[in-house]
């Protein structure tokens, strides 16, 4: 967000630019992400340090213990994350060990809320990022969960169609007509496959998670080795699954989720972040084993 020049707009600014990376940042990196001077900068996160909000290492800065607690204990008092889980676990079953995930779709980005996963995935869960515009950026639309989100923002769409995006594979779409249509393919269906186009060896399968007036709320989705997800058994299972949990989620309007709207402009977005390759040095490590 802008910077409003307040002492709680810039905590909170320093704060999500910390959240958008998994390892630590630099000062220097927070000053570039946040617009704030340096000085502001490093008076404020030290002061969130001291309030355990952030924690000081050798690299950097990141997420604090006290920061971490509060988004667990507010995570439960949301429905949706509750009412998922079960259903992330059938999932899980019926892949046979694959990587399953659940996002909720929050101020016009998915942030992933639940997973199932078996042991030999554990390192890729804990060192491969979340696919966002901070950590892919516009090659997140080549990701099953960044197509969700992508089709149900026309800015964000026209925006990467207008630009370009990054290939991550020798599988990557390229051509903006064929881009479009699958975001095309994904809003009018709210499902998509994801074949190599991130990493050679790994796909994913992923459908839109819908309230009850139809707004798009999140996604439910499974990641893991291309062959096992070419299978259709697991396409209608994984179809299956998210509409049972809509009709429970319809059931019960307490399971929603404040969805907000997009905090700014998504040109001012892909302006704040450069196109760069994620690093999937954890999912080929994986899959070369």
């Amino acid at each position: 967000m802008p910077d409003d020049h307040t002492v709680v707009g810039r905590a909170v600014t320093i704060i999500e630019a910390v959240a958008d990376y998994r390892d630590p940042v630099s000062l220097a990196t927070l000053t570039r992400r946040t617009g704030i001077p340096k000085p502001t900068v490093r008076r404020i996160a030290n002061d969130l340090v001291r309030r355990g909000m952030l924690e000081l290492t050798r690299e950097g800065y990141r997420a604090g213990t006290l920061l971490i607690y509060h988004g667990l204990r507010a995570a439960q008092q949301h429905g949706f994350v509750v009412t998922a889980q079960p259903y992330i676990q059938e999932i899980y079953l019926r892949t046979r060990g694959e990587i399953v995930w659940c996002a909720s779709l929050y101020g016009g980005e998915l942030t992933l809320n639940g997973s199932a996963f078996g042991r030999n995935y554990a390192s890729v869960m804990k060192r491969q990022n979340w696919p966002s515009l901070a950590s892919f950026g516009a090659s997140m639309v080549l990701t099953a969960a960044g197509r969700l989100q992508i089709a149900a923002h026309e800015e964000q769409a026209e925006h990467i169609l207008a630009t370009g995006w990054a290939p991550l594979t020798q599988y990557s779409v390229t051509d903006p007509r064929k881009l479009r249509a699958l975001l095309d393919e994904a809003r009018d269906t709210g499902f998509v496959h994801e074949r190599e186009q991130t990493a050679v060896g790994w796909s994913c399968v992923a459908s839109a998670v819908r309230d009850a007036d139809g707004t798009f709320i999140g996604a439910i989705g499974v990641t893991g080795r291309s062959a096992i997800l070419e299978q259709r058994s697991l396409h209608t299972g994984l179809v299956r699954s998210v509409e049972s949990l809509q009709h429970e989620l319809h059931a019960d309007r307490s399971a929603g989720l404040p969805l907000g709207q997009p905090t700014k402009s998504f040109s001012d977005v892909f302006a704040q972040y450069p196109r760069w390759t994620p690093n999937l040095a954890p999912l080929l490590d994986v899959a070369s084993d």
